[in-house]
């Protein structure tokens, strides 16, 4: 399941849940935010311990016609 929204919600998810988990050395992050390819949508992966109020789906193929992380 992935949470949507902003570009900057979505980074703003992967901060608190970066900085919840305490995320050192190799792996600084939770999850790169995905930008929908045609739409002004992004998308991250939901934390099962953190919960978001943002709108919750799942990526659907039209998420993977380009491969765009931030």
């Amino acid at each position: 399941m992935y949470y949507t929204g902003t570009q900057e919600q979505c980074i703003e998810y992967d901060g608190i849940v970066s900085q919840g988990e305490g995320y050192q050395g190799t792996t600084t992050n939770w999850a790169n935010p995905r930008k929908h390819p045609t739409k002004k949508l992004w998308a991250i992966k939901k934390h099962p311990n953190y919960e978001s109020s943002l709108p919750l789906i799942e990526l659907t193929p039209d998420w993977y016609e380009t491969d765009q992380e931030i």
